[in-house]
């Protein structure tokens, strides 16, 4: 399957980040990408993006994860569970130093629609940025949740992901030469390592 090519130059970007470095980092990061400057917009507050996602249409908000009283969490479900909300369905890509397990979870129910730990490679950013646009989630309203559809499919391929690790870390084994070509014989290791 082909991605679908994504025009990133005209996309608008709502970055909402209190830590003034970080903030300017990101934008440097999206302007490279070649997003235009005008559709980068930056707020340091809840109340300032509030204000912004109620007022105007955009196709993304990179948010950290702390932002005052409130957290990111906080900000996408009540994005999430407003219906007048004009940018409802928007993706919401959460930014965080401390990726703890709880975090995470709290931030993936209340509809957030990926995490990156920092420090962010601009790589990462990228591509995390376009594989959530050329590949849009259908959007999910039940009465336990709201937000962007936690897919089989995603599920699939992190297990697929996965079992080429675990053939990587075995292949590696081989290379080093603590595991014999007959035990990998025995093992049925996957002849070709590049084969997953």
């Amino acid at each position: 399957m082909s991605k679908a090519s994504v025009n990133v130059r005209d996309k608008r970007v709502l970055l909402l980040e209190n830590n003034h470095m970080m903030r300017r980092l990101v934008r440097d990061m999206l302007l490279n990408f070649r997003i235009q400057p005008q559709n980068i917009i930056e707020v340091t507050s809840v109340d300032e993006a509030l204000e912004l996602i109620y007022s105007r249409p955009f196709d993304m908000i990179i948010t950290d994860y702390v932002l005052g009283d409130l957290d990111a969490a906080d900000l996408s479900r009540h994005l999430r569970s407003d219906a007048a909300c004009p940018n409802r369905k928007i993706p919401i890509l959460l930014i965080t130093a401390t990726p703890n397990h709880e975090k995470v979870l709290k931030a993936l129910e209340a509809g957030v629609n990926e995490v990156l730990a920092k420090p962010l490679a601009p790589s990462a950013l990228f591509f995390r940025m376009v594989s959530i646009w050329s590949r849009p989630r259908p959007f999910v309203v039940s009465s336990s949740y709201i937000g962007p559809s936690r897919s089989v499919q995603r599920l699939e391929s992190v297990e697929r992901l996965s079992r080429s690790a675990l053939r990587r870390r075995e292949w590696r084994s081989v290379y080093r030469g603590t595991v014999t070509f007959p035990e990998t014989q025995k093992r049925k290791i996957n002849p070709d390592p590049f084969l997953l």
